[in-house]
């Protein structure tokens, strides 16, 4: 009895904690912010893409990257630690299972749209303020959530002082589920379809895999086909089929195509290429660091980025340039290869292992970020923050950043519902 009174005592301050910080936001540019992001995009993908963030408090925090970017400077920590190639948007959903170019499958970082040279500290809070606001989209307990958090900071300082300790292999199959490590067999069993003559084509979808125009399709079949000439692969990478892609939330309303290639030349032999134009970072306000040489546009900064960070890179990476626009090309990953961290929501244990592999995940990604083209090998710097007591500022910070993200979220839904945006 004694210990849940504590419980409820330390749930109460947590609370009052919340409300006082929330009472001292200011909360003006909101709207502005998220409508500014969104210029330039399709209104109908606009509209979808604020619906999205509206289902709940985690998704809109994954929608609202620039809000994020707003408020770094008067939320960071006093010592953000060294500045090292990062994600950019970590958070729970960006794990997940794919394809590597040796065609085993790895758990890693799977999206680095907003990836930059930051702070180690801003994909660290970035991913706690995700495990605190999901936690709270479960029902959890801000004691619970704390103690996740805590889980992950812990697993990633033991991981960076060990590199090679710890175990994400043996717990991965479960984390995804059944139909975890789906094959691009599979994937072409539920994509795409044989038409008449007995071959593949893509299977149309308005809410996922919408028809193109026939010049916009033009334009993508020969930046691919070219792509595969200049690889030495040019019957690999003969189109079939090509459609667009409407996927996720942050990129809603960013051009993106599925593209059907010829692969190995047998009918179960093709492939699926997940073709996205690349956009500024988002993140990019963080930061007054240099980015590396290889950075001479935002494909390419996407793309040395993800080779950087991942064990492997997934299979088919590389750049392509369509209609004068560059996009990130790699192999498609299936939806059910994403970590799905709520199916344990109900499973306090198995939910900690698989926040604490996300920590030892993030270490190993973050020490091979830490080799940048100054010749200044950040390792040493990076191990020394971690052990300090300024990893521990990370909580705070996620606080405080969840608490600006709850307050953001109430405007955007009282917005949404007097139809001032969306």
């Amino acid at each position: 009895m004694v210990a849940c009174g504590l419980l409820r005592n330390r749930e109460s301050k947590y609370n009052r904690l919340m409300k006082s910080l929330e009472a001292g936001l200011s909360l003006e540019p909101t709207i502005d912010v998220i409508r500014g992001s969104n210029i330039g995009r399709p209104p109908a993908l606009v509209r979808l893409k604020y619906q999205r963030m509206s289902e709940d408090l985690f998704a809109f925090f994954r929608g609202a990257d620039p809000l994020f970017a707003a408020n770094w400077l008067g939320l960071v920590p006093v010592d953000p630690g060294p500045s090292i190639v990062s994600c950019g948007d970590l958070h729970l959903e960006n794990f997940g299972a794919f394809r590597a170019e040796d065609g085993n499958f790895v758990f890693d970082i799977n999206d680095f749209d907003e990836a930059l040279v930051a702070p180690c500290s801003l994909d660290l809070i970035r991913c706690s303020t995700s495990i605190l606001l999901a936690a709270e989209v479960w029902d959890l307990s801000p004691i619970q959530a704390t103690r996740m958090v805590q889980g992950y900071l812990d697993s990633y300082r033991a991981s960076i002082a060990e590199p090679e300790s710890g175990d994400v292999t043996g717990p991965i199959e479960e984390l995804l589920g059944k139909c975890s490590l789906g094959t691009q067999a599979k994937l072409l069993d539920h994509l795409t379809k044989l038409d008449k003559s007995g071959d593949r084509v893509i299977r149309r979808s308005n809410g996922k895999l919408p028809p193109i125009g026939k010049v916009e399709a033009a334009g993508v079949i020969e930046a691919v086909e070219a792509h595969g000439r200049a690889l030495g692969q040019a019957e690999a990478f003969q189109v079939l089929d090509v459609a667009g892609r409407i996927a996720g939330i942050g990129s809603l309303g960013v051009k993106r195509y599925v593209v059907l290639v010829v692969g190995d030349g047998s009918t179960d032999g093709n492939r699926l290429l997940d073709i996205k134009a690349a956009r500024p970072s988002a993140l990019i306000g963080c930061t007054d660091a240099p980015p590396p040489a290889a950075w001479i546009d935002d494909a390419r900064r996407v793309v040395d980025a993800q080779r950087r960070l991942q064990a492997e890179p997934t299979k088919g990476l590389g750049v392509i340039r369509v209609e004068g626009e560059d996009f990130r090309l790699r192999e498609l990953i299936p939806d059910e290869n994403r970590a799905k961290f709520d199916r344990f929501r109900r499973k306090p244990a198995k939910l900690r292992k698989a926040v604490e592999i996300a920590g030892i995940i993030t270490a190993r990604s973050q020490l091979r970020g830490t080799k940048l083209d100054d010749g200044v090998d950040r390792t040493r710097e990076l191990t020394q923050w971690a052990r300090s007591a300024a990893l521990d500022a990370v909580l705070a910070s996620a606080v405080r950043f969840a608490s600006r993200t709850r307050a953001d979220y109430k405007v955007f839904r009282k917005a949404k519902l007097d139809r001032e945006i969306g």
